[in-house]
């Protein structure tokens, strides 16, 4: 190298040596930054190399002053350098220094936009000022210009009179003339280009003009093909209006949004992106003392455990965590916010943290009055449960209230039965059946209201004792013959096992199986059969009644164990009911641990299957193992049952 430069150079500093306007030197960290070899530049002229550089940008070459220009590497990417020009006495050597500017703002620009275009059909360019040399642009955009532009390595680096087909004397220049004197926004809806070789195109431009330091430092463009939008108006109206709408939202939805946006790089340094976060970045980002903020300062989750500042969201997610709606409190001498904070980290291609995206919501209106609404649901449902105690109160008290003068009537209808039988006429013991029999029907009416509201406070309770369920399942089927014989029905029993002692509340499944029966018995024609089947499996006992009655609509299936579920039969008016029965039974037949389900046809008729689990024997304090079917209750209970059955 020549003597004079030696004062100058430093080995790790990137650098050209032209001599007589020849490259003869060429420094490695130069050759690094813009992924040429050695050869690329060596033995060029000097006016070849800093246009290929430049892509014709620079001008004049630099001189014995500092000044900024971008480079473009050997893969066309746009590098940025304060460049310093050295030369000797005789003027045929020269020196020149390249150092490196980390534009933060820059890339930090470029991010943003790849972060919102990446997957959009916008086309995104970067533009120099003020030559209008393009530096940077997605293939979307690339895509619009003719062979060879609409490739990178052909087009970045060269000024847009170059890549743009028809430039000269076309509205477009005179648009890109007004846009540089005035560094305003410019909207040019459905431009048409006429010039280019692949014929007419309509495209929706905007450019835009970024500032650094209140100096317009480059061009933003953006593009949209709307070339069959404008052909087939009619067709595509909707989509244009809504590309429109995703235009004026891809301007104003950052500034505009009452959410607020951040960026925060590793470093902690974070970036508000409008004024919504302006205004909240006191209370959640004051890095000053290392992450402690300002003690009267308190967060606190949405249980209200209090948060340290390092377990605030931002810093998890710093680390790769990823939040989305997670409720904050905040908590400062003068008030009182609630937050919504979502937020990601963006990656690079090693996976390595570039910057996190944080978006804060102001929930603390909405908190509120949720917290109000809960506060009179609340109230709200403590008022319903006691009314609804006073309902049942009611209900076991009426209900008490009838029971009781009608164990009066039966009482004196079995005295009368017993001293004055044999004196009534038939006539009168037809009305003192009738009696009797509406009576014990009132009497079940009552039974089953008191269940329910048992049932509805949680106070149907079990009685289980040691019983042979084959012998007790066998004797009501065989009580229940003398209502089946008047009707010309043939009731059949069957069994799988000839004993089978369970713990069981046999009082709750005597009232199950004959309020099933009564139902077959009144639902299926003279003549015709009603089977019940016994049989086992591991750990459940399964009950079959299944008859050749009228059937139930396929779409009544689902309604007749609701509490006053009816299914109006025009097939049968000789029995009537209240709609609770088979309510009961599915309660009775759950609290005993089991389920019960039904299935129909139509004119062939109904089968219910009831599942109970088989509970083994237990002692109890008597050791009695097994206890007898009590023959009276289930004569009483079934006449209870089949009360409302006429004969």
């Amino acid at each position: 190298m020549h003597e004079i430069f030696k004062n100058f150079f430093i080995e790790k500093m990137a650098y050209l040596v032209v001599e007589n306007g020849i490259v003869t030197d060429a420094g490695d960290l130069l050759l690094k930054y813009l992924n040429y070899s050695r050869d690329d530049l060596v033995g060029i002229y000097e006016d070849e190399v800093f246009g290929m550089l430049t892509g014709g940008n620079i001008g004049a070459k630099p001189e014995e002053e500092t000044k900024s220009y971008f480079l473009l590497t050997k893969n066309k990417e746009t590098v940025f350098f304060n460049i310093q020009a050295y030369s000797d006495k005789s003027e045929h050597k020269k020196l020149y220094i390249f150092q490196k500017i980390e534009n933060l703002k820059t890339s930090y620009d470029l991010s943003i936009i790849h972060q919102l275009v990446s997957n959009s059909p916008l086309g995104v360019a970067l533009f120099s000022v003020p030559d209008i040399i393009l530096i940077n642009a997605n293939q979307s955009w690339l895509n619009r210009l003719d062979e060879p532009f609409n490739r990178k390595e052909e087009s970045i680096g060269k000024s847009i009179d170059e890549i743009i087909t028809g430039w000269d004397g076309s509205v477009f220049e005179n648009i890109w003339n007004t846009v540089l004197s005035s560094k305003k926004s410019c909207y040019i809806p459905e431009y048409r280009y006429s010039g280019l070789k692949k014929g007419i195109s309509y495209w929706d431009i905007s450019i835009t003009p970024i500032f650094e330091d209140d100096k317009v430092a480059y061009f933003i463009e953006s593009t949209y093909d709307v070339t069959e939008m404008v052909i087939n108006r009619d067709r595509l109206k909707i989509q244009r209006e809504q590309l429109f709408k995703q235009y004026q939202q891809f301007e104003t939805v950052v500034e505009n949004m009452s959410d607020a946006l951040f960026i925060i790089y590793p470093n902690y340094k974070t970036i508000p992106l409008n004024q919504a976060a302006h205004t909240i970045k006191h209370l959640f980002f004051d890095f000053q003392y290392y992450g402690n903020p300002k003690e009267q300062i308190k967060y606190y989750d949405s249980k209200e455990n209090q948060i340290s500042f390092p377990e605030l969201p931002v810093f998890k997610i710093l680390k790769g965590e990823q939040f989305k709606s997670q409720i904050i409190t905040v908590k400062t001498p003068e008030e009182i916010y609630h937050f919504s904070i979502s937020g990601r980290p963006v990656h690079d291609e090693n996976s390595s943290i570039i910057f996190s995206i944080i978006c804060i919501r102001d929930v603390t209106t909405q908190v509120i009055n949720d917290n109000y609404i809960l506060q009179v649901e609340k109230e709200k449902k403590k008022y319903l449960e006691r009314m609804m105690e006073l309902k049942d109160n009611f209900l076991t008290l009426v209900s008490h209230e009838f029971k009781t003068p009608l164990t009066v009537i039966g009482t004196a209808i079995q005295a009368i039965e017993i001293f004055c039988g044999q004196e009534m006429s038939e006539k009168a013991k037809r009305y003192l059946k009738t009696i009797k029999q509406n009576s014990l029907r009132q009497l079940r009416l009552v039974n089953n209201l008191l269940d329910i509201t048992r049932g509805t406070a949680g106070q149907i309770r079990l009685h289980n004792r040691n019983i042979d369920i084959v012998d007790l399942t066998r004797m009501i089927t065989e009580s229940v013959k003398i209502y089946a014989a008047q009707k010309n029905l043939s009731i059949m029993f069957s069994s799988d096992h000839s004993e089978k002692i369970i713990f069981i509340d046999d009082e709750k499944y005597e009232r199950v199986l004959l309020n099933i029966l009564s139902n077959a018995i009144k639902f299926t024609p003279k003549g015709k059969n009603v089977y019940v089947n016994l049989f086992f499996e591991a750990n459940y006992i399964n009950i079959e009644v299944r008859d050749e009655g009228v059937g139930i609509p396929q779409e009544k299936i689902d309604i007749i164990f609701e509490k006053f579920g009816q299914v109006d039969n025009s097939f049968s008016r000789q029995a009537e009911g209240s709609g609770i029965g088979l309510y009961l039974v599915k309660s009775f037949v759950e609290r005993m641990g089991g389920v019960i389900t039904a299935k129909s046809t139509l004119y062939e008729g109904s089968t219910f299957l009831i599942r109970l689990p088989d509970i083994p024997p237990q002692k109890d304090e008597g050791d009695n193992f097994y206890k007898e079917v009590d023959n009276k209750r289930i004569t009483n209970t079934m006449s209870i049952e089949f009360s409302d059955i006429y004969l």
